[in-house]
């Protein structure tokens, strides 16, 4: 039929096309050695990608590679952007389905109405619950915020080259201006790991403790009052950090902190180096494996360790490569994590390269003397023990004291009240009988 011989037409001309790309115009281009030819394509602009791939097969394949996409991280050529997610985005992504047990009841709808109408109607209804959710569980413009302390949890998508390829997580605490806010309950509301950090660098305000932060500072008091943002993870695709590159995260992260709906609302950002972002799946299942005795020799848990520690080394420089500075106050023994903070006037130098950070000398704790043995053990128990005891008894002289003084607080309130009273009584009698009472009631 006409039919079938023009659909064979179609068929035939749309293979001769793809033969011509294939084998023509680019036969030169798609005939090089992968290497070649993904350093040639790594350096197009992300808007041609669409095009490249349809280009033909050859370019299809290297730009869906794993070589082609750590090739345009290492090389700079990355494009890195972030997405902040809105409150109501948030609530779609984890509830892709709407509203759940949303139907329509005998009132809803006239008995005659026809099923676009009905289904019209449970739209609505749908959209309705929608709203209602999302304002019930405290979905906001930042993400989600919470009812009791107003602090607010926030998701970024990252996306290199406009596809989505990892997350980051942040919380901001709203210290405010005038020190009324409760900074340690809402910290240890939230998490123990803010918990942890509120308690070490701010006051129960939330006015800072930390002398180096402080130092910081183009004003006196400026980090301490405002917003507090902590980062608490990033994650990214693993092909985008070929032999443990940091360009992709430290671009990611310098544009999440100047994100526009962010812009004023935080003086002060702390992240501790997480080794997470850097550890590939592989590594951290193997990992796991060790901390829970299934396997794993004596080597194979040293090399295991070390690499954990140098993955949280190189979070370490990727926040030093976006202008974070190290906490001196913080550095108390070795093989712990490291904690950094930034202002907002630390993010408008350009990001510094792999290598300059690399010599920036990192503080780390004193060696300690080794650990007493026999009799200096024994006896360092023993003032261990003291100590403890002696703290034991001084909290309680501590408690006792507070409850005496709020005893003799109340006794003295008692004494005052009874002698306002006796003085009004007195000056009653003074004054002599009044008329509305009976000689009786007088007497009494």
């Amino acid at each position: 039929s006409m039919d079938d011989s023009d659909e064979s037409s179609k068929k035939a001309a749309e293979q001769q096309t793809e033969d011509h790309q294939n084998h023509h115009d680019y036969g030169g281009f798609a005939s090089l050695p992968t290497d070649v030819l993904i350093s040639i394509l790594c350096r197009s602009p992300a808007s041609d990608h669409t095009s490249l791939r349809d280009t033909c097969k050859a370019f299809r394949t290297t730009i869906d590679s794993a070589a082609y996409k750590g090739e345009r991280a290492t090389s700079g050529w990355a494009e890195v952007s972030t997405y902040l997610l809105s409150g109501s985005e948030l609530y779609d992504r984890e509830n892709p389905n709407g509203p759940e047990d949303v139907s329509l009841s005998d009132g809803d709808v006239d008995g005659d109405a026809t099923e676009e109408e009905r289904a019209n109607k449970l739209r609505w209804k749908i959209a309705e619950k929608r709203v209602e959710e999302i304002i019930d569980y405290g979905y906001s413009e930042l993400g989600c915020m919470d009812e009791d302390y107003g602090y607010h949890d926030i998701t970024m998508d990252i996306e290199v080259d406009g596809k989505r390829c990892g997350s980051m997580h942040l919380v901001l605490l709203p210290r405010g201006v005038y020190h009324n806010y409760p900074f340690h309950e809402a910290a240890d509301a939230h998490s123990s790991e803010l918990q942890m950090v509120g308690v070490r660098l701010c006051d129960s305000v939330g006015r800072l403790k930390v002398r180096s932060i402080k130092n910081a500072e183009l004003i006196s008091g400026e980090a301490g009052k405002g917003g507090f943002l902590h980062i608490k993870t990033v994650r990214i695709n693993e092909a985008y950090q070929p032999m443990d590159c940091t360009n992709i995260v430290s671009e990611a992260v310098r544009s999440a902190l100047s994100e526009p709906k962010l812009d004023g609302k935080w003086t002060l950002v702390t992240a501790i180096s997480d080794y997470q972002v850097y550890m590939t799946k592989k590594e951290m299942e193997f990992k796991c494996k060790i901390r829970y005795g299934e396997g794993g020799n004596a080597e194979e848990k040293e090399r295991a360790d070390k690499r954990f520690w140098e993955c949280a080394l190189l979070d370490t420089l990727t926040l030093l490569r976006i202008g974070f500075k190290q906490i001196p106050e913080t550095v108390s023994q070795k093989q712990n994590p490291y904690w950094l903070f930034a202002l907002p006037c630390f993010l408008k130098d350009p990001i510094k390269s792999f290598e300059e950070v690399n010599q920036i000398p990192l503080i780390e704790p004193p060696d300690l003397p080794p650990e007493p043995i026999g009799v200096d053990s024994e006896m360092l128990e023993s003032m261990k023990k003291y100590c403890i005891n002696m703290r034991q008894i001084l909290d309680t002289l501590k408690r006792t004291k507070l409850e005496l003084d709020k005893t003799e607080q109340n006794s003295s309130g008692r004494l005052a009240e009874m002698e306002r009273r006796f003085a009004e009584a007195r000056i009653s009698i003074d004054r002599g009988k009044p008329d509305h009472l009976s000689d009786e009631s007088w007497g009494e």
